[in-house]
């Protein structure tokens, strides 16, 4: 976790009041040192109840269930993604998705993990990646590539492959736990070669 700027200040100026005081009182006599040293104590005392507060949000951060996915075009292959999942938690999480695949309206699955017919473990704090090809979407729907390309110029291109992602997740073991994120609309690009983000 990155410090605030405002904790530096609050460290860097007990630093100073410390050190000022020491000097004032070598150099000069000065008795002001009790005073410096009772604000010192309050900055100190300010900066443990800060490091406190921090270090419990840490923690209540890592035992909530968290987990989230990423599609990765794969270059140099504009037809193929890489999934990735990754769980921010503490919990062992079983992770499931849907495409929710269609094209000119027609309903189209991959199966299994991509249909959220079976799930995906990730261990805590863990990473993972799979991968789908737009091309075996094309071939369910009896279609190609090349077909989608020469009609691109002609038709909305959000018609021609849609995704509307659903993914949810829940801790290993506990099925009364469901966490559902919210779904996320897709739609391939046949001209530009890219998926875009439908929002």
């Amino acid at each position: 976790m990155k410090v605030p700027a405002w904790l530096s200040v609050l460290l860097a100026l007990l630093a100073l009041c410390g050190v000022g005081a020491f000097c004032l009182k070598l150099f000069t006599g000065c008795t002001l040192l009790g005073d410096v040293a009772n604000l010192a104590l309050v900055l100190t005392l300010a900066a443990l109840l800060v490091y406190v507060y921090c270090t419990y949000m840490l923690a209540v951060e890592a035992w909530t269930i968290s987990a989230s996915f990423e599609l990765v075009q794969l270059k140099p292959d504009p037809y193929r993604f890489a999934f990735i999942l990754r769980n921010h938690s503490k919990h062992s999480l079983k992770c499931w998705c849907n495409l929710n695949t269609t094209t000119h309206g027609k309903s189209v699955s991959l199966g299994g993990f991509y249909a959220g017919e079976s799930s995906f473990d990730l261990q805590p704090f863990a990473a993972a990646n799979g991968w789908f090809d737009i091309r075996q979407i094309l071939a369910k729907a009896n279609s190609t590539v090349e077909e989608m390309r020469e009609k691109s110029g002609s038709c909305n291109p959000k018609e021609q492959l849609y995704f509307d992602i659903e993914f949810w997740y829940s801790p290993t073991g506990r099925k009364e736990v469901i966490v559902r994120n919210p779904r996320q609309p897709h739609y391939y690009n046949f001209q530009k070669g890219l998926l875009i983000a439908d929002f």
